[in-house]
């Protein structure tokens, strides 16, 4: 079971943890500061009750501050902080990542290593630029 980014013309797959490693690449060309703290939240995961709760009322502080900081755009941080599951971004905050992304690329495979059609960072500008292109909503499930 995995993750299937798409948009009108486009898709590709990968397992939670490919998707995980395109987020924090995301958060990490968007600034060193935001890529270290996207990291820092897995910290939280391992929490409970009193320290998890504290935990998360500090992150999301951080978030609002460097957010405002750096004047982040909406769409990066509604990219990476979207449910693993399910989401979409309509077209204006693809916009939004491909200005942080475009000049970015790396041969890291972030889907299914073993598939010829493995996905790549490539792969995902394409999608968001064909979200952009289209005027349409890039989704995952």
């Amino acid at each position: 079971m995995g993750i299937t980014l798409e948009s009108k013309n486009f898709s590709i797959d990968m397992g939670y943890g490919g998707f995980r490693n395109l987020r924090i690449k995301v958060a990490e060309l968007t600034g060193k500061e935001i890529g270290d703290h996207y990291k820092y939240l897995e910290d939280g995961m391992f929490k409970s009750g009193k320290e998890r709760k504290e935990f998360f009322e500090k992150y999301d502080q951080k978030i609002s501050d460097l957010a405002d900081k750096f004047k982040i755009p909406s769409g990066i941080l509604d990219f990476i902080y979207s449910s693993d599951c399910e989401g979409d971004l309509t077209y204006g905050r693809c916009k939004q990542i491909y200005k942080v992304i475009e000049n970015y690329d790396n041969n890291i495979c972030y889907g299914y290593c073993g598939r010829k059609d493995c996905a790549t960072f490539k792969d995902f500008k394409q999608i968001i630029k064909d979200c952009i292109d289209n005027k349409c909503k890039m989704k995952w499930r």
